[in-house]
């Protein structure tokens, strides 16, 4: 009996994922689900499954961390809402993907491709493999509220804000918490779209309305839509500075 292990941080999703395999692939055992990428390189380790399902985002240890971290050699599945890092890995036949929100149909030939290749020898993946493209950003984020879930384009976010350890994710019709650290956002994020205007805070440079000097040491940014401005540290001043933008 093949072995299966499930990866998600959020529940819904959890819950969805499983109740769709035991549909469509009813003579598989998963034997664990996880909700961190912690408890998923134990579970991987311990129980040591066929096939790992694994979601890309699960806070300060991804799917990618996992699947590169473990000692056991397993089938791997990203379950991921953005596809620039588990495309490579696919292109270069070492795992499958689902693309969030994927189809039945979609979940049936991720499996029908896994059945084609159990009989194989898992690969192990090189980190370097899975790191994006030079030039290629997130567009879109996955968000949630309560039991539902947005994909979010990245280029409407007005800003990002971190707050202990969340971070806030501001659009014009709501707000999101979610549990990647910033640095790692920023470092996913179009720097020539999101600026670093404060140690906490990222904000969309074109959803920018104007910019407020209050004194020599204070300025403060105001975004469209929002009706209270945000600080920009000394260091990110310059920025802004007339003599900073470009004539071309």
């Amino acid at each position: 009996m093949v072995r299966l292990l499930i990866a998600e941080d959020e529940e819904i999703l959890r819950l969805s994922l499983r109740k769709k395999l035991a549909r469509f692939w009813p003579d598989a055992e998963l034997v664990a689900e996880c909700s961190n990428g912690e408890e998923a390189l134990a579970a991987l380790e311990q129980l040591q499954p066929d096939v790992a399902f694994l979601d890309v985002q699960m806070g300060s240890l991804s799917g990618l961390d996992v699947a590169c971290l473990s000692a056991h050699l397993c089938h791997l599945v990203f379950v991921t809402a953005y596809d620039q890092y588990a495309v490579k890995a696919f292109e270069a036949g070492a795992i499958d993907y689902l693309l969030k929100p994927y189809s039945d149909t979609r979940l049936q030939q991720c499996i029908t491709r896994l059945l084609q290749r159990l009989h194989q020898a898992p690969i192990r993946l090189d980190r370097a493999l899975l790191q994006p493209t030079v030039g290629t950003y997130l567009s879109q984020l996955k968000l949630q509220l309560g039991n539902k879930i947005w994909l979010q384009k990245t280029e409407d976010i007005l800003y990002f804000h971190a707050s202990g350890r969340y971070v806030e994710v501001v659009t014009t019709e709501r707000e999101f918490v979610v549990r990647t650290p910033l640095k790692e956002l920023e470092r996913q994020l179009d720097p020539q779209l999101f600026w670093r205007i404060h140690r906490s805070t990222l904000i969309n440079i074109q959803q920018l309305d104007h910019v407020k000097t209050l004194d020599s040491e204070q300025m403060q940014a105001w975004i469209k839509g929002c009706n209270k401005p945000l600080a920009i540290s000394r260091s990110a001043q310059h920025l802004f500075k007339p003599t900073e933008w470009s004539h071309g």
